[in-house]
């Protein structure tokens, strides 16, 4: 793994990543903009983070509730690598890590585009990119996006989440940052795993009617819903958050 670097964060936190630039925007969202701020947990929660990148997320759950319990999806090999080597660097515990991806079904050896350089962009579906692309070569012609965009093929397993969740214990939030597959993890999940449920929070790119879609799933399995726009993207690029919780909740 040469291409990783030890990033230090404006809070202290320091975390390895192929790409310091892309690590500090995500600080921005989940930390400064306060992206996953808005769901109250228990103290001891049961988490499953689908999409972990390199870990930001997980670290801010364990920071807030040191008896935290998550199971982390990162189907990228080079992603999931450099996830492992910083939960060893903090010593952090009871995070369970899954090399998947989730999706519908279960499948094997499926082509995946990994970007270098943007590797929390990597996707099973790249085309879906092509917007953003386009929206930052207008926005930002001084930076060679075209080759921030330059992905490398990656064969990766993919299997349903009520495959790979515990029977028992409430989810108490459900994080899906997924790139384009949001639905399809949606529909792995199996009626008795929706029921046990309480919060998700998920990004999505409303491309050809998929925010309203996931707002109809969400709502017809009982969840209470509010949608924003994605704090640090352009609007042209249509990326928001959806923030769900169980209306007994």
């Amino acid at each position: 793994m040469d291409s990783v670097k030890l990033a230090s964060l404006p809070n202290g936190l320091e975390l390895y990543t192929e790409s310091p630039s892309e690590a500090l925007f995500m600080y921005g969202e989940i930390y400064e903009h306060g992206c996953y701020d808005s769901l109250p947990l228990p103290d001891e929660p049961f988490v499953v983070d689908v999409g972990a990148n390199i870990g930001m997320f997980t670290f801010l759950i364990k920071e807030r509730h040191p008896k935290a319990r998550i199971i982390a999806f990162e189907p990228i090999p080079v992603t999931r690598r450099v996830l492992e080597r910083n939960l060893a660097l903090h010593g952090i515990t009871d995070v369970r890590v899954e090399g998947c991806a989730l999706g519908d079904k279960a499948e094997s050896d499926v082509l995946f585009t990994h970007y270098p350089r943007l590797p929390a962009n990597s996707t099973r579906y790249p085309e879906q990119k092509e917007l953003q692309i386009a929206v930052c070569v207008e926005k930002f012609p001084d930076q060679d996006m075209l080759e921030q965009h330059r992905g490398h093929p990656v064969r990766v397993q993919v299997d349903r989440l009520s495959r790979r969740v515990p029977a028992g214990p409430r989810i108490d939030l459900l994080k899906i940052d997924v790139e384009g597959a949001e639905s399809h993890v949606l529909d792995g999940i199996d009626a008795e795993d929706w029921a046990r449920i309480d919060r998700i929070m998920l990004e999505v790119q409303d491309l050809d009617g998929r925010l309203g879609t996931i707002i109809r799933v969400l709502t017809g399995r009982g969840f209470r819903t509010e949608v924003m726009p994605s704090p640090m993207l352009l609007d042209e690029v249509r990326t928001f958050l959806v923030i769900a919780v169980r209306e007994e909740r």
